[in-house]
């Protein structure tokens, strides 16, 4: 009987680890709490090897950094490239690429409650705002 104990114990240990270990990692990648995991490659592409982090189901927002240069990327539910931006310390800039690149607004106003928020994390809004020409994008950098 000890020895069955013994082994549902030992079971239970390699089950409960690993969605504690999952549970950790979720939290330490949440958007709110702004320690955003970064890929370090799939910048550009329809369906990168990165985490979702938006937290709007419509959007997809990945975070990647290089050589200590910061990337955002927002890509629709069906993988089409919206917007990006780059940003080094507090300096931000717009990537060219995706559909709404004309269509970025980076925002240094931390009032700016326009649109949808879709992104949150340390000094980093983004919100997805609708106009007449199609969607258009906020990225505000400073904490509210």
């Amino acid at each position: 009987m000890k020895q069955k104990v013994k082994i549902l114990a030992i079971v239970a240990g390699f089950m409960v680890g690993p969605a504690l270990s999952t549970s950790a990692m979720a939290q330490a990648c949440c958007p709110s709490d702004g320690h955003t995991i970064a890929a370090t490659t799939g910048l550009g592409q329809s369906m990168p090897p990165a985490t979702n982090l938006a937290v709007d189901p419509a959007w997809r927002v990945y975070a990647f950094e290089r050589d200590g240069v910061q990337y955002l990327q927002v890509n629709d539910a069906n993988g089409l490239v919206r917007a990006a931006i780059g940003r080094i310390s507090e300096t931000t800039w717009v990537m060219p690429i995706g559909t709404d690149v004309n269509r970025i607004t980076i925002s240094a106003s931390a009032n700016d409650s326009s649109g949808t928020l879709i992104y949150r994390s340390g000094p980093i809004a983004i919100r997805a705002l609708q106009t007449a020409q199609g969607n258009a994008w906020v990225f505000t950098t400073s904490e509210n």
